[in-house]
């Protein structure tokens, strides 16, 4: 189904599940929650309500150049989704740049929610990256990064991803295996006309890039942080920076997409901390 937000986007919504409603937001800049949902989101069924949306300008969401990608505006989504729902409070579970939005979303709405759930999450775009050009860097050549002349950490960064990418080898930050890369891919290609139009603006908006570590030492809620013991994408020590106070973290083996490759241990994981 689409809702209609204050100002006439129309974002896709679906629910699955029964339970405690929990609302899943997804990660990109400008994903989608399709490969989240049929991928590892549909194993959390059987215990929560599970809400999935794609963000504004995202995946079967409308949005447009002109549109509003403000972290304001994203969290005020979530709000207007949770009041249109009829929803008193509920779970919010974030996966990767989604950290991001549902961090702020529990800074303002925090009476809104029962626990938050960070699934291998930024919370700092900059310092993940940094990540990426380390990790990055040991799957290229010598030859190669002589190659690459950048005055920032984020020119770096878009030469490094730029060659992992056209050596076919970008998944190695996110995934155990290549298999899984092109399983999630197939997924997200079943979208006929997939919105881009928040991911082609993502990397010129300062407010994704900012360090939003100091915000989590102002939620109070129950919050579980799950992450990879090789996330590379987000960066293995990502999660020490969070400074929630009711804070629980469980480091899982794998990569950046646990959800689908260790996804019993994940599911496992939540359940006990939703039932706790």
């Amino acid at each position: 189904m689409y809702l209609e937000m204050r100002d006439k986007v129309n974002l896709y919504v679906k629910q699955s599940g029964q339970g405690i409603p929990c609302i899943f937001v997804h990660g990109g800049p400008g994903e989608g929650s399709l490969d989240f949902e049929v991928l590892g989101g549909n194993a959390l069924e059987g215990f929560m309500n599970m809400i999935y949306f794609d963000q504004r300008g995202s995946a079967r969401s409308e949005g447009d150049e002109e549109t509003d990608y403000s972290i304001d505006r994203l969290v005020e989504d979530m709000e207007e989704i949770r009041k249109k729902l009829g929803i008193s409070k509920w779970i919010v579970m974030a996966h990767s740049f989604g950290g991001i939005i549902a961090t702020n979303y529990a800074h303002k709405y925090g009476e809104a929610i029962d626990k938050l759930i960070l699934l291998n999450v930024t919370l700092s775009m900059e310092d993940s990256f940094k990540s990426q050009i380390d990790h990055g860097s040991k799957l290229l050549s010598e030859n190669e990064l002589k190659s690459i002349e950048a005055k920032s950490y984020m020119e770096k960064w878009q030469q490094i991803v730029t060659r992992l990418i056209e050596k076919d080898i970008f998944y190695k930050l996110q995934y155990k295996e290549y298999d899984n890369f092109l399983k999630l891919r197939e997924v997200s290609n079943t979208i006929d006309s997939f919105n881009t139009s928040m991911a082609n603006q993502g990397l010129s908006n300062k407010e994704y890039l900012k360090n939003y570590f100091d915000v989590t030492i102002k939620i109070n809620i129950p919050v579980l942080v799950i992450a990879g013991n090789e996330d590379y994408a987000v960066g293995l020590d990502h999660h020490e920076n969070f400074i929630f106070p009711n804070m629980k973290i469980k480091i899982i083996s794998g990569k950046h997409m646990l959800y689908m490759e260790n996804k019993e241990e994940v599911k496992s994981v939540i359940e006990a901390f939703i039932k706790s």
